[in-house]
């Protein structure tokens, strides 16, 4: 969906810019997790969500900001909301063989405690998200709940929609009512399917070897730079 809306002109936020562009963003979106699900202040309203979107005119469903859907509707009043639905088996089946067996991959955990620079701020937007928003700590309680979570979401995001603003919307429809909606004229090009898992994986692997290259250099300057300082100071003498 956001790269279909990118297609109609709309820059489209979405965490894999953590990765790239936006990865100073992610303190304050942490914030905005910290005070809303953990107690550490006054929710964000429009002020700060302008602060970290006012680049975008589109905002994917996509984590953390998938968790703040009732109060993105709320800062944005005139906003139109596009509420994809898919069939809840299917999508229960890809968000447990990507997001959360990738979230709490050990060797992904070994790297988030180590690349407390990269990979950390990254892993923990997601895994504090998990926790606050959907109650969720583990690939346990991902099954058991995951399900239940996405019915209340979707049931909460008609709830507080108005119906003038709000389009129930499959991928299998096209561009016809997306563009129509959005008042958009119609692109003379396919519209864009991505194959999830394939995606998701790339950008894990892309995250890790981030963070694996950090950790390599960490291990050059705090072992081998002093031993190589050593023998050349050796062989000088």
């Amino acid at each position: 969906m956001c790269n279909a809306l990118e297609i109609l002109g709309l820059p489209c936020w979405h965490s894999t810019q953590f990765m790239s562009t936006r990865f100073g963003d992610i303190e304050m979106w942490q914030e905005a997790v910290d005070r809303k699900f953990f107690g550490a202040g006054p929710k964000f309203g429009h002020q700060e969500f302008d602060q970290l979107l006012h680049d975008f005119g589109a905002v994917s469903s996509d984590t953390p900001a998938i968790a703040f859907a009732d109060d993105l509707i709320e800062a944005y009043p005139e906003a139109k909301v596009v509420l994809v639905e898919r069939d809840i088996d299917s999508w229960y089946e890809s968000w447990m063989n990507t997001v959360i067996k990738n979230t709490y991959d050990p060797f992904v955990t070994v790297v988030y405690h180590i690349d407390r620079f990269f990979t950390r701020p990254i892993a923990r937007i997601h895994i504090t998200t998990f926790q606050g928003w959907l109650g969720i700590s583990n690939p346990e309680d991902a099954r058991l709940k995951s399900k239940a979570k996405y019915r209340q979401h979707y049931e909460l995001v008609r709830s507080i929609t108005p119906k003038d603003r709000l389009l129930e919307y499959k991928l299998s429809d096209g561009w016809e009512p997306l563009c129509e909606f959005l008042g958009k004229p119609m692109p003379d090009q396919p519209f864009p399917h991505l194959n999830e898992k394939k995606w998701v994986d790339e950008k894990l692997q892309l995250l890790l070897s981030q963070g694996l290259k950090r950790l390599a250099w960490k291990v050059f300057l705090y072992f081998l730079a002093p031993l190589t300082l050593a023998g050349l100071i050796y062989f000088l003498m």
